[in-house]
C-alpha cells in the first residue's frame, strides 16, 4: 500500500506553508516544501552562473542535482548536493530568480519525480505548485486552500 499523501494547493499568500507544517506536525507526517526544491535549483544555477535563457544547461543541471529535505525536530533542512542551504535559499536574490527555474516544464518534471520519491518512505504533507494536479493525482486527500484578504492580513 502506498503511504498517505495530503496535497495542498492554492494561491500565494493563502497560508499553505503554515497549514501544511501544522498538519504534518500533528499527524507526525513529513512536511515537504516543494518551493524549497525550486529555490535550491535556482541557487545552484546562480552559483554555477548558468544564464536563465540557457534552458538546456539548466535542465541538465537539474538532472544532476540531489536535493534532500530533512526534518530534524522542529528544524527543516534543505540539502543541495549534500550541503545545507536552508538559509541561503531564502535570500532575496534567490527568491527573485526562482520563477525562471519554475517556468521550465522539464525541470518541473524532474522535481515531480524527486517529490514522488518521498512517498516511498514517508506519509507526507506536500504543498506547492502542481501537487494535486500533477505530482499526486492519487493523493488520498487534496486541499485547495484559499483565504480572504482580511484573513491573509492577520
Amino acid at each position: 500500500m502506498k503511504n498517505f499523501v495530503i496535497a495542498i494547493d492554492g494561491p500565494a499568500g493563502a497560508g499553505k506553508s503554515t497549514v501544511s507544517k501544522i498538519v504534518a506536525k500533528r499527524l507526525n507526517f513529513l512536511y515537504v516544501d516543494t518551493g524549497a526544491m525550486y529555490r535550491a535549483l535556482t541557487l545552484k544555477a546562480m552559483k554555477e552562473k548558468i544564464p536563465w535563457e540557457e534552458e538546456g544547461n539548466l535542465i541538465e543541471m537539474a538532472r544532476n542535482t540531489k536535493i534532500e529535505l530533512v526534518q530534524e525536530g522542529d528544524k527543516y533542512k534543505v540539502y543541495l548536493d549534500g550541503e545545507d542551504v536552508s538559509e541561503e535559499i531564502r535570500k532575496e536574490e534567490v527568491s527573485k530568480n526562482t520563477s525562471y527555474i519554475a517556468s521550465i516544464l522539464e525541470i518541473r518534471e524532474i522535481l515531480w519525480e524527486m517529490q514522488r520519491k518521498y512517498r516511498e518512505k514517508y506519509n507526507i504533507v506536500m504543498e506547492g505548485r502542481d501537487i494535486g494536479r500533477k505530482v499526486f493525482l492519487d493523493a488520498q486527500l487534496k486541499i485547495y486552500l484559499v483565504a480572504f484578504i482580511e484573513e491573509r492580513a492577520k
